[in-house]
C-alpha cells in the first residue's frame, strides 16, 4: 500500500470514528432530552395545563364560590349574635316585669324564713353571669323564691377591672334603697344590648340608669362616690376569696360552696329541692322532739 493510500485509509477511519462519536452524542442527547421530555416535557405539558385559560378560569370560579360561602356564614353568624342579644334583652325585660319587687330587702330577694339560702357572687360585665341571669335566675325566682322556699342573696365580686367595680358599687347603692335586683337586671341588660365596654359603666351612665329604675337620684349619686360603698364591695370580694372562689358566677347554698354550678334548670331544681327536703325533715324532727318533750312535761305536771 502506497503512502497515499495509507493516508486515505487513515482519513476514512478518522471520519468513521468522528461520525460514530457525533452520532453517539446525538443519540445520548436525544435520549437525555427524551428523558427530560418525558419528565420535563411531560412536566412542561402539565405546567401548560395548570396555566391554561380554562384551568385558571375554573380556579377563579371556585375561589369566588368559596368566598361567597364564607361571607354568607359570617353574615349568618352576625345575625345569630344579634338575635341572641335581642333574645337575652327580651328575657331580661320579662324577668324584670315578673320580679317580685316586694320581696327585695337590701341585697336579698325572698323570705328570711326560706329553707334554702343561695348566695351568688357576680360581676356585671361577666358573660357567664349574664348567661346565668338569663337562663337560670328567673327560673329560680319563679320556682322557689315566690313560693317562699328560696332566698337569693347577691354579693359583688368584680373581677374584670375598674368598670366592674363601679357597677358593683352602683348595685350596692341600689341595695341601700331595696332595689338591687331591679338595678342588677338593668346592668345585665347593658351587657346584653351594648357589650362590656368600660365607657358604658361610667358614673354618669350609672346614675342615669338609677333614674330609669326609679331610685332616689341624689341619694344614689352620693352613695356612688362614698368610701363606705367601696368598703362594702371590698368586703364581698374578701368573702368570695376566703371561700376560695376565683371567678364568676360563684355560688354557695346554705353555706356550702357549689363546686360545679349547674348549667340547666333541671339540675338547679334538683340541688335546691334536695336542700329544702333536708331542712324540712330536720325541722319536722325538731318539732317532733319538741312535742315529745312538751308531752312529757305535761305528764310530769299532772
Amino acid at each position: 500500500m502506497s503512502n497515499r493510500q495509507a493516508r486515505r485509509q487513515q482519513s476514512r477511519q478518522a471520519r468513521r470514528q468522528s461520525g460514530s462519536y457525533r452520532g453517539g452524542r446525538s443519540r445520548g442527547s436525544s435520549q437525555g432530552g427524551g428523558g427530560g421530555g418525558t419528565g420535563g416535557g411531560g412536566g412542561g405539558g402539565r405546567g401548560a395545563n395548570f396555566l391554561s385559560w380554562p384551568f385558571l378560569a375554573g380556579v377563579s370560579i371556585l375561589a369566588a364560590a368559596l368566598l361567597a360561602v364564607v361571607i354568607v356564614l359570617a353574615l349568618r353568624g352576625g345575625d345569630d349574635g344579634d338575635d341572641g342579644a335581642t333574645g337575652d334583652l327580651a328575657i331580661l325585660n320579662q324577668e324584670l316585669e315578673n320580679l317580685p319587687t316586694e320581696l327585695q330587702s337590701g341585697n336579698r330577694l325572698g323570705s328570711d324564713d326560706a329553707p334554702a339560702k343561695l348566695i351568688q357572687y357576680e360581676d356585671f360585665r361577666c358573660p357567664h353571669c349574664l348567661t346565668y341571669t338569663v337562663n337560670n335566675e328567673g327560673f329560680l325566682i319563679e320556682e322557689f323564691v315566690k313560693e317562699g322556699l328560696l332566698q337569693i342573696e347577691f354579693r359583688q365580686y368584680p373581677v374584670l377591672g375598674d368598670a366592674s367595680v363601679r357597677a358593683a358599687m352602683a348595685a350596692t347603692c341600689a341595695a341601700d334603697q331595696d332595689r338591687l335586683f331591679e338595678y342588677a337586671n338593668r346592668l345585665f341588660a347593658i351587657q346584653a344590648g351594648q357589650g362590656t365596654d368600660s365607657d358604658l359603666y361610667e358614673t354618669e351612665e350609672l346614675v342615669a340608669l338609677a333614674g330609669e329604675v326609679g331610685l332616689d337620684a341624689a341619694a344614689f349619686s352620693a352613695c356612688l362616690v362614698s368610701e363606705d360603698t367601696l368598703i362594702k364591695v371590698e368586703g364581698d370580694i374578701a368573702q368570695a376569696r376566703a371561700i376560695g372562689f376565683t371567678g364568676t358566677p360563684s355560688f354557695s347554698l346554705n353555706g356550702a360552696p357549689i363546686q360545679n354550678p349547674p348549667q340547666s334548670n333541671e339540675r338547679w331544681r334538683e340541688i335546691i329541692q334536695e336542700v329544702i327536703d333536708i331542712v324540712t325533715a330536720e325541722d319536722e324532727d325538731d318539732e317532733a322532739e319538741g312535742d315529745g318533750e312538751s308531752g312529757a312535761a305535761d305528764d310530769d305536771g299532772s
